[in-house]
């Protein structure tokens, strides 16, 4: 099978928390493939759900993360992936820029196996793409806001920001976008611009690594 569209574990956990495992699975496979996770995230990921106090149903989570391993599949850097891995983060420590192990096994992935698109809910790790990634990453990184646009078309506004609302500390950007501190619920159109501000933003700090559009459009979603 091949290796359409890659997840990191910060995307893994967020979406657990929120309980938007099956929107998210259903968002990201393309052409009957699951989306993949690292080998090490069904452990990384679940010892951050054990762990992190800013979760407020902790058991809904890691129900729900397991849930989303049952419905993932996994993927292994080869030799030539690691290497390339490594070189990534030495660059980025060159210029002194934020990329751990698993963001530069990922992007190491998804430049040699051509891949579509790789979510990532790392900020600085996408600001170091932008740096030091191949060329060939450009155009096939997605961040949280827009994979939560994505969700949000499919679920509907007011079901997704009761979600998220019941989780304001996991992610405060989404927090923001879903106006959670504000009643009445604001309307789909100020979510998504939001969601919309967020994207533009990261979009102007690592110029050319974000994929087109606010959602997931590159997948043909």
């Amino acid at each position: 099978m091949p290796d359409r569209v890659l997840v990191d574990n910060d995307i893994a956990l967020k979406i657990a928390c929120y309980g938007f495992s099956e929107e998210m699975v259903a968002a990201t496979t393309v052409g009957g493939d699951a989306p993949r996770l690292l080998g090490v995230a069904r452990y990384v990921v679940h010892k951050h759900l054990t762990r992190v106090t800013v979760i407020a149903d902790r058991e809904a989570a890691i129900a729900a993360f397991d849930h989303l391993l049952a419905a993932v599949a996994e993927v292994e850097p080869n030799d030539a992936e690691l290497a390339l891995a490594a070189d990534l983060e030495t660059e980025a420590m060159r210029r002194n820029l934020e990329l751990d192990g698993g963001e530069s096994q990922l992007i190491a992935i998804l430049v040699s196996r051509d891949c579509d698109l790789l979510i990532t809910g790392d900020k600085r790790a996408i600001v170091a793409m932008a740096s030091v990634a191949p060329p060939e990453a450009n155009g096939r990184v997605a961040c949280l806001e827009q994979l939560a646009r994505e969700i949000v078309g499919r679920m509907g506004a007011d079901r997704a920001r009761r979600k998220v609302c019941a989780e304001p500390l996991v992610d405060r950007a989404l927090t923001a976008c879903f106006a959670c501190a504000s009643e009445p619920a604001p309307s789909e159109k100020y979510i998504f611009a939001g969601l919309a501000s967020y994207i533009d933003h990261l979009a102007s700090e690592a110029p050319g690594v974000l994929a087109r559009g606010n959602g997931l459009e590159v997948l043909g979603a």
